[in-house]
């Protein structure tokens, strides 16, 4: 690995500018862009399997410090393969200056992952929320353009607590290090965290998450659920380490977000908004383990985009997939479009039992490494939650498959083999056919985790999940809870983080 601070500082600052170049030269810039997210991916997770680990600081002995760790490498790994995973996929569907503004996002999440000073991770968190807001607001309409602006005025008012958070600890401190807020007052450590919170999108702050999710296009929601929120994970995680105040509020506040984010997640009838409550849920389990959250968070991350692009909205349901009575089904042939329908469900099937924790799958290993990181006193609700997790994705997956025509497969076996062939192998199926793949053999990299007893958890907790679905799977949200969402969306962050924020500060001075 390279360990030149100038270079990778270099390294830092390179899709930033090749996203300015690429407004000038877009599908020039957008081969050589690919190919260098590409490269950040294979080095990233090289260098996490190897161990790497170096820190130096910017520009000099004063600057800002920056450090490739774990924490850093994973998430940088997982930002890398879902923009490299959604330009694939969603090449075609691109807005102009779509992809130019993922790369300025990659850069900004990179500093947020790497940085160790407060003020360089504002200005990350910052900019990261600006090219959110663009990403939102793509589809042009009055719904998602409402959703963008109280995206940023709910991120504005988050960093701005976190601001003023970063002031109090200067004040005491006489610096931005994070690794010196063990000398920083309680109020502070509670208006930094109140502020990295909302970014993550965590239970209350994340009541953003839902809307957001649910009306972005495909391709901005994928980016979004895959690495946005993740940009406040690693500074969590790192002051969950050298902080035991926010290690023990995190627990708490990671537990209520896993229960009450698949809570509300099963409530829901759209998708969409299903899978934006499950992010809630999942990023609640990340930052239960200082030591394990960040490798957790990037497999969410990975996941949760691949399930955003395959997804199929509540109003697509209605297609050429359900079975017609009135059409004879020995007569219907494989096209193209059959097949890239079942790769992609194929692909949301693996991608929700990986978050599940089905073994041999991803989501299996690192369920069981934030597992053998938390006390015993919260292992009760975390089986819990990752009960109510397999619920949550048995609906969804149920509800992706109910419109799939099946006995086409069976019945009609008229094309030749080297036609079926060139059409499962374009783009957008052998992505998909290599996500899945990859979430597979992930999971040997910790085969110590394959005990008999842990495969046969994990197996009883799925069947649970789906037994549980299948019982009440004719309840519906009444107009009370339909009522009580719409309140939720229309307030909004902004008063929910005061809320938090107030219950914090009450917390910390009873301690």
């Amino acid at each position: 690995m390279i360990s030149n601070p100038v270079i990778l500082t270099s390294l830092i600052f390179l899709p930033v500018i090749l996203g300015f170049m690429g407004c000038l030269y877009p599908k020039l810039l957008y081969k050589i862009s690919f190919g260098t997210i590409f490269l950040y991916a294979l080095t990233s997770l090289y260098g996490y399997i190897g161990n790497f680990e170096y820190s130096f600081k910017l520009i000099n002995s004063e600057g800002i410090p920056l450090s490739f760790d774990s924490y850093s490498l994973p998430l940088i790994f997982g930002t890398a393969v879902v923009l490299l995973t959604t330009f694939l996929i969603k090449k075609t569907l691109f807005s102009h200056y779509f992809y130019q503004i993922c790369l300025v996002l990659f850069s900004a999440l990179s500093i947020s992952f790497l940085s160790k000073d407060l003020i360089s991770l504002y200005i990350a968190l910052e900019l990261t929320g600006f090219c959110a807001f663009l990403l939102i607001a793509d589809r042009n309409d009055s719904k998602s353009l409402f959703n963008a602006f109280q995206y940023l005025i709910g991120g504005g008012l988050a960093m701005l607590i976190y601001l003023f958070g970063v002031i109090q600890a200067f004040t005491y401190t006489g610096t931005f290090l994070l690794d010196e807020l063990v000398n920083a007052p309680p109020t502070a450590l509670c208006l930094i965290s109140a502020g990295l919170l909302t970014k993550a999108g965590i239970f209350l702050c994340g009541v953003w998450v839902p809307n957001v999710y649910s009306y972005s296009n495909s391709q901005s929601a994928s980016i979004l659920s895959g690495c946005v929120t993740c940009a406040a994970i690693a500074p969590l995680t790192r002051m969950s380490t050298v902080l035991a105040p926010i290690s023990n509020s995190l627990i708490i506040i990671g537990i209520l977000s896993s229960v009450f984010g698949a809570i509300f997640a099963l409530l829901e009838e759209d998708n969409g908004r299903t899978l934006g409550w499950s992010s809630v849920s999942q990023l609640g389990i990340a930052i239960l383990s200082p030591t394990y959250g960040c490798l957790y968070a990037m497999q969410h991350g990975i996941c949760k985009s691949i399930l955003f692009i395959t997804l199929r909205k509540n109003k697509e349901n209605t297609n050429i997939y359900k079975l017609d009575p009135d059409v004879d089904q020995d007569q219907l042939e494989i096209n193209s479009a059959d097949i890239e329908e079942i790769i992609s469900i194929v692909a949301f099937i693996i991608a929700g039992l990986s978050i599940s924790g089905f073994p041999f799958l991803s989501g299996y290993i690192t369920k069981a490494l934030v597992k053998s990181d938390l006390p015993k006193e919260a292992l009760l609700i975390f089986n819990s939650s990752a009960l109510l997790t397999s619920v949550v994705y048995m609906k969804l997956i149920i509800n992706r498959v109910n419109n799939l025509k099946i006995k086409f497969i069976f019945n009609k076996l008229s094309k030749s083999f080297q036609e079926i062939f060139f059409e499962i192998f374009n783009a957008k199926n052998t992505t998909l056919t290599l996500a899945s793949l990859s979430i597979f053999f992930f999971s040997f990299f910790q085969v110590k985790y394959f005990s008999i007893e842990k495969v046969q958890n994990s197996i009883i907790t799925i069947i649970l999940g789906l037994i549980f679905y299948i019982s009440f799977m004719g309840f519906k949200s009444n107009n009370e809870v339909t009522t009580y969402r719409k309140t939720i969306d229309i307030i909004g962050a902004p008063f929910v983080i005061a809320a938090l924020l107030l219950a914090n500060l009450t917390y910390l001075k009873i301690l």
